[in-house]
């Protein structure tokens, strides 16, 4: 059997197993942990107890995560490109904008240890940290910081590494995941009850959806497979490399753009029934 995706050891053909790489369990371990031990702590205090819908928001958003990355579609994608392309839409259109709107800031703080808590505190308070923070989360910044991440990854000159190491490749779902993280926290802030720039948040979505869409035709109507040196798909699938390649590119073109447009459309709702109400 050809090298798998990535995460060095391949499993065998037709396996169907779970993948438990520890970089992966303990990240998503102690995010469960932190989080279930801070709700229940603001639970305790009646009065600042995390809303129901959050708390489902964050257990969905965690599980949407988890499938990606330790369920049997993380084996399946180690062969077939089709199913690891389906492992970074989830995280970048599912898991993302579902934690991010479940607001889990004030649950992690009181998960910490409470001798951590201050320290954290002060940290994040720091003028370094809010400035880091507001940059990385700025609309435009953060838009094209998610776009860059998507098409660096997917130059087939990076996959080679991806391959060769379980790091780089735990750095590229990293890299995915905390891109599209910042994007829709700017995306929900600015187009949020408060926020200001409902029309900006619209237009990014829409550009976003753009050039994740022209990527994903690119690969759908290449006439050569993209990344050759990559596992044979077929014994698996049934699907040559270039068929393979083309399903991909169809599964980010379509179904992941979808998400993007759907979210702008309710955001140009919303804003224009604000205006309407504004002006009524």
């Amino acid at each position: 059997m050809n090298a798998a995706w990535a995460h060095g050891v391949a499993e065998p053909e037709g396996s169907m197993g779970w993948s438990f790489e520890p970089m992966v369990v303990l990240s998503l371990g102690l995010a469960a942990w932190f989080y279930l031990v801070g709700s229940a702590r603001l639970r305790a205090r009646s009065a600042t107890a995390i809303p129901l819908s959050e708390r489902a928001l964050f257990w969905l958003g965690l599980g949407s995560a988890a499938l990606a990355l330790i369920s049997p579609l993380h084996v399946v994608g180690t062969q077939v490109f089709t199913a690891h392309m389906i492992e970074h839409e989830i995280l970048m259109v599912v898991a993302a904008p579902l934690l991010v709107a479940a607001r889990p800031g004030a649950a992690f703080t009181w998960g910490l240890p409470q001798a951590w808590r201050r320290p954290m505190a002060l940290l994040l308070h720091t003028r370094a940290v809010k400035a880091a923070w507001a940059h990385a989360t700025e609309l435009w910044s953060a838009t094209a910081f998610h776009a860059a991440m998507l098409w660096l990854w997917h130059a087939p000159g990076l996959l080679k590494p991806v391959l060769a190491s379980e790091f780089v490749h735990v750095l590229q779902h990293a890299s995915f995941m905390l891109s599209a993280l910042f994007f829709w926290t700017a995306v929900l802030r600015a187009a949020g009850p408060h926020g200001r720039a409902q029309g900006s948040a619209v237009i990014a979505l829409f550009l976003t959806s753009l050039q994740a869409g022209l990527l994903g035709a690119l690969m759908t109507f290449s006439r050569s497979p993209w990344y050759p040196f990559a596992p044979d798909p077929f014994p698996i699938c049934g699907l040559t490399r270039l068929e393979d390649q083309a399903l991909a590119g169809l599964i980010m073109w379509i179904p992941a753009c979808t998400v993007y447009v759907v979210a702008a459309l309710i955001v140009m709702a919303r804003w224009l029934m604000r205006l309407e109400a504004r002006h009524a």
